[in-house]
């Protein structure tokens, strides 16, 4: 674990990050949270496990194929933040708006991100049939209470035991995935009922492959190779890898880290 910046202020932001052979993961959460940082005001910890045996595999978009993929300490999250308030993001997550800063004025243990769109496609609405709500852990906050406690313990006992929670919950996805632990986990501790603690608004993904992408005071346009897509400037969940390698995503982040705030 390496901590890059530690605050004695109690809110913080985390990112989890563990280098791959195809992704510098490690830099990308560097360059993403020095922009939540800048935006948010709020000191943040990058934490790297790379003696972790953990494995899994991810579909790349930028390659259509299957790559490797080491992001198993999330349910450490509660254990390793330095933070007493944490908000949780990926790497791959650009925040552009103050909204997150709202959420620590309100009574919670955890919130969990339970609503997202595209630009290009429908997002699941379940885990599979007759399955479980979709839950992301792309962005999530929690507190460092006993409940809170408890839903990064049973996150960790669902990882363990996935096969089995798997089928229990006849999600569709064999491979791991902490979006699946957190929504068994979440609804286990709501007593086998679906949960309603949510990070407020819908997480815009951008799930295609990114030509670029420009940020101003009100919008933001992301090109790909067919079309530019225009938005009010929101939060991203940028999930192809390639630009977030990418000189022009060096550039964009020197923009934002400099923008008056």
């Amino acid at each position: 674990m390496k901590n890059l910046k530690r605050s004695e202020k109690s809110k913080g932001i985390v990112a989890f990050a563990n280098n791959t052979a195809e992704v510098n993961y490690k830099k990308i959460a560097q360059q993403t949270l020095s922009v939540a940082s800048h935006v948010l005001k709020l000191p943040y910890t990058v934490i790297s496990s790379d003696d972790s045996a953990f494995e899994n595999t991810r579909y790349d978009i930028d390659t259509e194929q299957f790559t490797q993929w080491r992001n198993n300490d999330r349910y450490r999250a509660y254990e390793l933040s330095p933070y007493d308030e944490t908000l949780v993001i990926d790497a791959d997550y650009l925040v552009l708006d103050r909204n997150l800063l709202s959420i620590f004025d309100q009574p919670w243990d955890y919130l969990l991100q339970r609503h997202s769109h595209s630009l290009v496609q429908p997002m699941p609405a379940d885990m599979g049939p007759n399955s479980l709500p979709y839950v992301w852990a792309t962005v999530f906050a929690f507190r460092k209470t006993p409940r809170a406690r408890l839903f990064f313990e049973l996150v960790g006992r669902v990882q363990n035991n996935y096969g089995y929670y798997q089928a229990l919950f006849n999600m569709q996805e064999r491979n791991y995935r902490n979006d699946y632990a957190f929504a068994v986990a979440d609804t286990i501790l709501n007593g086998y009922a679906i949960g309603t603690n949510s990070i407020p608004g819908i997480m815009l993904n951008v799930d295609q492959v990114i030509e670029s992408i420009t940020v101003n005071q009100h919008q933001v346009i992301v090109k790909d190779a067919n079309k530019a897509y225009v938005a009010p400037r929101t939060n991203l969940h940028l999930m192809g890898k390639a630009y977030l390698q990418s000189s022009k995503f060096q550039q964009l982040v020197e923009q934002l880290v400099n923008e008056p705030t």
